[in-house]
């Protein structure tokens, strides 16, 4: 890994660590109707589940009281790639009226209209998939789609006037870099808040448990991406394998230059700490635009006794 000189004044790095502040519920509990070769549904297994307006109501409230800053409405897609969010907007706009709450959604494909209504719900922003190669899709995802259907989906969210954060995934065709290049490319048509960089979890009981993606391809994908968006923060995703890899990949972010590491490793905190970065802690989804509301204590330390 080759490391990069950076001066005193560009060494910052905004750690995003969510858990209990900032959870994801999935508004399908474990249905999904693609069933992907890297999930299976087997990831919404772990989330909180709330399939109707009113337990998500009941379930948001809660969390808020108990600390929760915000919440990620996420879930399993319908035979068309879309997550139906929209199903819950009374809900939405009932707990954007009553609390604070920050809520975000992974919506899947979505119209205009969708992203309208969404945006009328008080709704915050919108995680969004992009993918640069149809052949992957189909492959990995099991749809047959166009990437106009992509393109669309962006400018739609975009027209809407919420924020966008698309993710771009290293490695989610079999461990192998499939079209992340042109993702970038499709993406700097719209003005996203931030973008994105995650990669593939290998994930127990799928046809990919034991595929990781190769670190020197994050390297190349947050690179590139670094060139092509200079001015809109560039982050490493909660979602970066596992193990050493991902301690490595972690490491490999910072030297790059990253704005942020959602879901970092204890030893990366250390690592940046020892390196003279100029650190904050937030306790969000690293979509969002960094507020000093959202600030939290170093992780590490506020577990030592």
């Amino acid at each position: 890994m080759k490391e990069i000189n950076h001066s005193n004044h560009d060494k910052k790095i905004n750690f995003f660590i969510t858990s209990d502040t900032f959870p994801s519920i999935s508004v399908t509990g474990n249905s999904c109707s693609l069933m992907c070769q890297h999930c299976r549904g087997k990831l919404l297994e772990r989330l909180i589940h709330a399939t109707t307006n009113e337990e998500l109501l009941k379930k948001a409230i809660l969390l808020h009281r108990k600390g929760a800053k915000g919440i990620l409405l996420t879930g399993g897609c319908d035979e068309r790639g879309c997550v139906p969010i929209k199903n819950l907007i009374p809900a939405i706009k009932k707990l954007k009226e009553e609390t604070d709450l920050i809520i975000i959604a992974h919506t899947g494909f979505i119209s205009s209209e969708e992203a309208g209504l969404l945006k009328n719900s008080g709704l915050d922003g919108i995680g969004f998939d992009v993918m640069g190669d149809m052949t992957s899709v189909m492959e990995v995802y099991g749809l047959r789609v166009s990437e106009k259907e992509y393109m669309d989906s962006l400018q739609a969210i975009s027209r809407a006037g919420l924020s966008i954060f698309p993710h771009v995934c290293v490695g989610i065709h079999f461990g192998k870099l499939s079209g992340e290049y042109r993702a970038l490319e499709m993406i700097r048509t719209i003005m996203p808040t931030a973008v994105i960089i995650t990669g593939l979890m290998p994930v127990a009981g799928t046809p990919m448990e034991n595929i990781r993606p190769d670190p020197s391809d994050f390297e190349n994908v947050l690179k590139k991406a670094i060139r092509m968006f200079p001015h809109t923060p560039v982050l490493l995703g909660c979602a970066h394998s596992i193990g050493k890899d991902r301690a490595d990949i972690e490491k490999m972010a910072l030297l790059c230059g990253v704005s942020g590491i959602a879901a970092p490793a204890i030893n990366t905190i250390k690592y940046a700490q020892e390196n003279g970065y100029e650190i904050n802690f937030y306790g969000t989804c690293c979509g969002l635009i960094p507020d000093e509301k959202m600030k939290i204590m170093n992780p590490s330390e506020s577990n030592i006794s």
